[in-house]
C-alpha cells in the first residue's frame, strides 16, 4: 500500500509518485530549454541580415542634344544671275490667256575683253542716250526716282508680248487685236506697261553689255496711294496706286490682269519677280501694279 501524504506542495510532490516525478522533470527541463533559446535569439543580431539605409542616386538622364538648326542663307541678288523680264503669251481664243514667256535675250553676255559692261541706267543713258524707239512719251513714279522713257509696241494674234527694248525704257502695249483687253493711255481702259527688273544681256541700239538694274527694279516697293504719271499724246495723266500683288506667272489668270473692263481709266504695270528658275531662265513669279486716275 503506497504512502499518502497531505496537500501541500511537498506533499503533492510526492504524491506524484516516481514516474510523475519524472515526468515533471523533463517538462521542466523542456520548458527551460525553450526560454534559453528564445533568450538567446532576441538578445544576439547574428545570423540576422544587417538593415543598411541608404540613399538611391538616381541615374542622370542624358540630355538630348540639341538639333542643329541650319542657318539660312541668303538668295543672290537679282542682278548677280541671268535674267529675264515679263513677257506673255495670250491664246487666240477669247478670253485670252496671258502666260509670260521667257524672254529670248536674257542671257549672260559672252564676256569680251575689249566690250565695256554698263552697270547702271544713268551710265547707259549718259554714254549712249535713251532707247530710240521709246518716242511715245515718259513714265515717271517720283517715289521711286522713275524718269523712263515710253516705248509702243503691238500685241499681234498670237498674243506674245513683247519685251521693252532694253533695261531702262517702259513698254506700253497695243491690244486694239484683242476685244476686252487692255486700253489706250487716259482712254478710260486699262492701260498696260511693263519695264525689265533688271537685264544681263546685250543693249542693241548702244553696243554694250548690261549686267545690273531695270528700270522697275523698285516697283515692289510700290504701296496704295503713290503716284504715277503717264506723259503722252501732249497730256501727263495722274495715277494712284490702288493694290500691288506677287503672282504666279503660269497659273494667273491673266485675262482678268489685262481685262480692259475697269471702274474707272487705269493703268497696269508688270515686272518680274520672285525666285529665278535657271532652268528656264525665267522668273518664276510677276509684280502687278494697278493705279487708277486722279
Amino acid at each position: 500500500m503506497s504512502e499518502f501524504r497531505g496537500s501541500g506542495p511537498a506533499d503533492l510532490w510526492w504524491n506524484l509518485g516516481p514516474f510523475g516525478r519524472l515526468a515533471l522533470l523533463l517538462l521542466a527541463v523542456v520548458l527551460l530549454l525553450v526560454l534559453g533559446a528564445t533568450l538567446l535569439r532576441g538578445g544576439s543580431d547574428e545570423g540576422a541580415p544587417p538593415v543598411v539605409v541608404s540613399t538611391v542616386t538616381p541615374t542622370p538622364t542624358a540630355t538630348p542634344a540639341a538639333t542643329p538648326t541650319a542657318t539660312p542663307t541668303r538668295e543672290p541678288l537679282a542682278s548677280a544671275t541671268p535674267r529675264v523680264t515679263a513677257t506673255a503669251t495670250a491664246t487666240a481664243t477669247p478670253p485670252p490667256t496671258a502666260t509670260p514667256a521667257p524672254e529670248p535675250d536674257a542671257v549672260t553676255p559672252t564676256p569680251d575683253p575689249e566690250s565695256e559692261t554698263v552697270t547702271t541706267i544713268e551710265e547707259l543713258h549718259a554714254g549712249y542716250g535713251e532707247p530710240p524707239g521709246a518716242v511715245l512719251g515718259r513714265l515717271r513714279v517720283p517715289a521711286l526716282g522713275i524718269d523712263a522713257p515710253l516705248g509702243q509696241t503691238r500685241v499681234g494674234g498670237d498674243g506674245v508680248m513683247p519685251n521693252p527694248a532694253g533695261p531702262s525704257d517702259v513698254a506700253w502695249y497695243d491690244f486694239s487685236e484683242w476685244e476686252g483687253i487692255g486700253g489706250t493711255i487716259g482712254g478710260g481702259g486699262n492701260a498696260v506697261f511693263s519695264g525689265h527688273v533688271d537685264y544681263a544681256a546685250r543693249v542693241s541700239y548702244a553696243g554694250v553689255d548690261y549686267r545690273g538694274r531695270g528700270v522697275f527694279f523698285s516697283l515692289s516697293l510700290l504701296s496704295p496711294g503713290d503716284v504715277i504719271e503717264v506723259e503722252a499724246g501732249g497730256q501727263t495723266i495722274r495715277y494712284a496706286v490702288s493694290w500691288r500683288q506677287l503672282v504666279n506667272a503660269e497659273e494667273t489668270d491673266w485675262s482678268e490682269i489685262l481685262s480692259s473692263d475697269v471702274a474707272v481709266d487705269s493703268i497696269t504695270l508688270i515686272t518680274c519677280g520672285g525666285e529665278f528658275d535657271f532652268d528656264s531662265k525665267s522668273y518664276v513669279d510677276r509684280i502687278v501694279v494697278r493705279a487708277e486716275r486722279l
